[in-house]
């Protein structure tokens, strides 16, 4: 009676435990941009997008009260979206400071996510050889630190992809008559308070700038997105840690996500984060159970490569819309990402879990462990369901 009195306080405890991290992590989609960049000898034309939804708070007195903004609000807000992008963009010509003239703001879908579409000009007295861009939306100003920008830059028949962040947000481009090489460079220090003109210690951006960029995304999204790590660590529950198991399961989990990781990233196909979301979370409840009620295995590769294509909806979500010039290095970069940070983390829970096995426990560790697992499934599936 003691044992089972014991047994029951500990899964109570877990259970508390799961809940209140699972509270604390959210979805996967944090806030996002995508610029346009095509460079002149003495001229710059910049499409920037920006969601909807992130452009709210410049409209605080909207008539409708509503999460949408209308077209003729926004026909009317352009001198709100010009000081926005004044103190969001500092653009510089060879150290001389340029004005950025609103061409038109409108209403744009891109990545099948409702944005508002701005064209800025920006011109330059004269023939320009060093532009310098400092892009500062959203961290700047605190109001979301990990807002990024997927930058397409042309410049002189070149086209270069470049993701700007709270960590990488100074662009130094060439101007067209003096371009040599790669004419692309990018910083990664803190935010100044005024435009950067020390571009000394400015790596180039090259293709192996783009490669270490995207593969650092992969990881990054593997480890942040604590549902993709708890499906992976039910898996390896699944698989009881014998070798042969781990290797089938993870591999259909890849080469599911893999699929779909292509075909969203290049716009092929698309479901909607409203059913990815909680999908993901049901695919985590749905390993948990079946651990705990155990089926046949060949019905559990099929359903894991099945869960796998969800979640490469997923892992899409970060890369869709910004593939429009060079995708190839950056598709297989970030698939190449996710998979050495999917490997790093069966390397970590293997040896974890091998260790706990040798532990002489008076409970069902594993049972309990997949109980845990089915307790932030569950959980994460009413909530999103409620808020989509």
């Amino acid at each position: 009676m003691l044992n089972i009195r014991k047994s029951i306080f500990t899964l109570a405890l877990l259970v508390i435990v799961s809940l209140t991290a699972a509270n604390s992590a959210g979805a996967h989609f944090s806030s996002s941009g995508y610029s346009d960049i095509q460079i002149g000898s003495n001229t710059i034309e910049y499409h920037l997008s920006l969601l909807e939804h992130d452009l709210l708070q410049i409209f605080p007195d909207k008539a409708d009260g509503g999460d949408k903004i209308s077209d003729q609000q926004l026909a009317s807000s352009l001198g709100a979206i010009g000081k926005l992008v004044d103190d969001g963009i500092i653009v510089t010509g060879d150290g001389k400071v340029g004005t950025g003239v609103i061409v038109a703001a409108k209403h744009e879908k891109r990545a099948s996510m409702d944005m508002i579409g701005i064209d800025i000009h920006y011109t330059f007295a004269s023939p320009v050889k060093r532009y310098l861009m400092q892009y500062n939306f959203f961290w700047y100003s605190g109001v979301d630190p990990n807002h990024s920008n997927y930058a397409t830059i042309q410049v002189g028949g070149q086209t270069i992809e470049q993701v700007l962040g709270s960590q990488n947000y100074i662009v130094q481009i060439q101007g067209p008559g003096a371009a040599t090489g790669n004419p692309v460079k990018a910083t990664a220090t803190a935010p100044a308070a005024k435009p950067v003109d020390d571009t000394s210690s400015i790596p180039t951006g090259s293709w192996q700038s783009t490669l270490q960029t995207y593969i650092f995304m992969g990881m990054k999204h593997i480890w942040s997105g604590l549902d993709h790590m708890l499906f992976l660590f039910g898996l390896l529950l699944a698989a009881e840690q014998r070798v042969w198991k781990v290797v089938k399961l993870i591999t259909a989990f890849t080469v599911g996500h893999c699929i779909t990781l292509v075909l969203s990233s290049l716009e092929i196909a698309y479901l909607s984060p409203a059913i990815v979301e909680p999908l993901i979370a049901l695919s985590i409840l749905y390993v948990a159970v079946e651990n705990i009620w155990k089926r046949k295995e060949s019905a559990r590769v099929a359903v894991t490569m099945l869960f796998g294509l969800v979640h490469g909806f997923g892992f899409a979500e970060v890369l869709r819309g910004t593939l429009s010039g060079h995708m190839a290095l950056p598709l297989f970069s970030f698939n190449l990402g996710v998979e050495i940070g999917q490997l790093v983390v069966v390397g970590v829970l293997i040896p974890l879990l091998l260790l706990i096995r040798r532990v002489p426990l008076k409970i069902n560790w594993n049972l309990y462990a997949s109980g845990i697992v089915g307790v932030f499934g569950l959980y994460w599936f009413i909530e999103r369901i409620l808020t989509q």
